[in-house]
């Protein structure tokens, strides 16, 4: 079997502590090197073919024409909307004398999640 050479690039510092992870696992730098990078090889291979399918209906989300739909709220939901912000409004005396207490109901009477 031929084999290739591979030449790589380390920064200060890091050719002595990938000798010394070499070392301590009984290899050489050329079998350490190789072992690391197959492993790294085989784990790239697992993630990708874990995310295929989620990567595909991404892809496909992407490609197609948005569907047709109207983001505009309806006339009761700005209705209700008024009258929580209303009921928030009301909960904070202008003066500052109820600062910091939220309002406990809507005008409805009904309860907040507050």
């Amino acid at each position: 079997m031929a084999k290739h050479r591979i030449t790589i690039t380390v920064g200060p510092g890091e050719d002595a502590a990938i000798r010394e992870a070499a070392a301590d696992y009984g290899l050489g730098l050329s079998a350490f090197l190789r072992t690391a990078a197959l492993a790294e090889v085989a784990r790239c291979r697992r993630v990708r073919a874990r995310f295929a399918e989620v990567d595909a209906v991404s892809r496909a989300a992407e490609e197609s024409p948005p569907d047709d739909i109207s983001l505009a709220a309806a006339p009761e939901d700005d209705a209700a909307m008024d009258a929580y912000l209303d009921a928030i409004d009301g909960g904070f005396d202008t003066r500052g004398s109820s600062a910091g207490r939220l309002p406990t109901g809507l005008p409805d009477g009904k309860p907040t999640l507050l």
